[in-house]
């Protein structure tokens, strides 16, 4: 009974963490008024043109066992579930996250952080302790992005409380906040060890300041929060941060932060501040203290019952408007929701939906567009996770990574992951809207026992076929064919295996 009560709990906890009330949203360019300027004020602020991308990622139990979806409300039909197949261990669905994150180019990512609690050891709905194997992944992938601090706020506060102390994973009683014996659970169980499992070459910084981001502080879940004590938690935070690790914090708060505690409204207590999403205002810019802060949602739809929560995604129009209207009207770091969030058709992973979007790597695909980086001089496609293919045996021999009729195994390459195998003449994979530079070079990492060939072509145009010796089992890199185009753009790739029969972990398209 313990384990089905907790998650039920984790379910009411992922939809009120990806919601809010439209009372703390204006309008869909937020709050356009500046904190009061001190003329002597000499803090360091974001040089301009800097403009930071990153999105939030659920890491519950279930969603880390083996890419299973998060708990869902029930009676809401998920659309969007991972391409990646459930069945596979821990480090590999961090090795996928992983892969799919540095894919999309984003600069940081923001893991939903929700403490632990010492007396409920199997409550699991986002243990910090569990970012060093999200550390770890990033290590065996070689990745760039960072990785920020989210205090997803109720569920980090007042249900680890409630349920370390015995009363339910819930948010009845309420979060004390003027009670500094709760702070236990802000910092002690959650902030501090969050920092503690990601390294400091690892830590998303603005300023060179480690970003700590705070999801909604408000009346649902939190008593005793005016009257200066939402800025007391604040200033506490900091100084922890200051005398445990060395830093002091760049602090982002929701908008109901300074609603309900004017105290907070203030760069010498906060730095900045994001004002989420509704239903009706699916992207906010909010402005504060010279920084702004855009925050958005690619789609939404929680349907069961009298309740309906509903953001079309339209084929990833949606996510395009949002990102337009957030980075393209030069937010300074811009929060996407939710990388993994699947409970609320809100998921950025490749995913099987044909309902709301067209191909699976269509959101991440998105993301590198609006990214520091869209055409990379180097970009890594992995065989396996192909939009579409033609294969010619039935059944996924390997069993694992995702369903359908494409082989794939772990691989034994450098590196990890997986790979396509048994790859026959005849078959092929594609890519939608891959980002070639105008002077593009393919170079596919492959693994042969017998000579064999393959031809890559760029929207419907095949390259000459190019021989591939066979590597005796082992994987080898070879160049692939090459496309001159009139400048940098989308566009649709096949690799079509043209004679024999090989192993294919991924190709690179580089430039030259």
């Amino acid at each position: 009974m313990k384990k089905i009560y907790v998650c039920m709990a984790c379910c009411v906890l992922l939809f009120a963490a990806c919601s809010k009330k439209n009372d703390t949203v204006q309008n869909n360019t937020g709050n356009t008024t500046t904190n009061p300027t001190n003329p002597t004020d000499t803090t360091p602020k974001i040089p301009a043109g800097t403009q930071y991308l990153g999105v939030t990622m659920g890491y519950n139990n279930t969603a880390r066992m083996g890419g299973l979806p998060n708990p869902s409300v029930s009676g809401n039909f998920l659309y969007n579930l991972p391409l990646y197949k459930a069945g596979g261990t821990e480090a590999d669905w961090w090795d996928d996250m992983v892969e799919e994150l540095e894919y999309s180019g984003v600069d940081y990512v923001a893991p939903v952080d929700r403490g632990y609690a010492p007396n409920s050891p199997n409550v699991d709905a986002g243990d910090p302790r569990k970012l060093v194997n999200l550390v770890a992944a990033m290590d065996r992938r070689g990745s760039n992005f960072k990785i920020a601090i989210f205090d997803d706020v109720p569920a980090s506060w007042t249900a680890s409380r409630n349920i370390d102390n015995g009363q339910g994973y819930g948010y009845d009683p309420k979060f004390d906040c003027s009670n500094t014996a709760n702070y236990k659970y802000i910092w002690d169980y959650n902030i501090k060890v969050a920092f503690t499992s990601v390294p400091d070459a690892r830590r998303f910084k603005i300023l060179n300041r480690p970003v700590i981001i705070f999801w909604a502080a408000q009346p649902d879940w939190l008593v005793n929060y005016g009257n200066g004590n939402l800025k007391k938690i604040l200033q506490y935070v900091r100084s922890q941060c200051q005398a445990t690790f060395g830093f002091n914090p760049y602090i982002i708060v929701d908008a109901s932060w300074t609603k309900n505690d004017s105290a907070c409204y203030d760069p010498a207590v906060i730095d900045a501040i994001h004002n989420w999403f509704t239903m009706a205002n699916p992207y906010t810019l909010f402005y504060f203290n010279d920084v702004r802060v855009g925050a958005l949602c690619p789609g939404f739809r929680v349907v069961q019952g009298s309740t309906n929560m509903f953001i079309d995604a339209n084929h990833g129009q949606q996510l395009i408007a949002g990102l337009n209207a957030t980075k393209g009207s030069g937010a300074a770091l811009t929060l996407v929701e939710g990388f993994t969030d699947a409970p609320e058709n809100a998921a950025l992973f490749r995913s099987k939906d044909a309902t709301y979007y067209d191909y699976p790597n269509q959101r991440i695909n998105i993301l590198r567009r609006y990214s520091a980086n869209p055409y990379p001089a180097t970009l890594r496609v992995e065989a396996e996770a192909c939009d579409s293919y033609n294969d010619l045996t039935t059944g996924n021999s390997g069993n694992t990574y995702r369903d359908g009729d494409i082989d794939v195994i772990k691989t034994t390459d450098t590196g990890g992951g997986w790979n396509v195998t048994d790859a026959q003449a005849g078959e092929w994979m594609e890519w939608k809207e891959l980002p070639l530079t105008a002077n593009t070079k393919f170079q596919i990492r492959y693994s042969a026992t017998q000579a064999s060939s393959v031809s890559f072509s760029v929207d419907g145009v095949a390259l000459p076929a190019v021989n591939l010796p066979a590597t005796g089992g082992t994987f080898a890199t070879v160049d692939a064919g090459s496309q001159t185009l009139p400048a940098n753009g989308l566009h649709t790739v096949r690799l079509t295996v043209v004679s024999g029969n090989i192993d294919i972990n991924y190709f690179n398209r580089a430039s030259f």
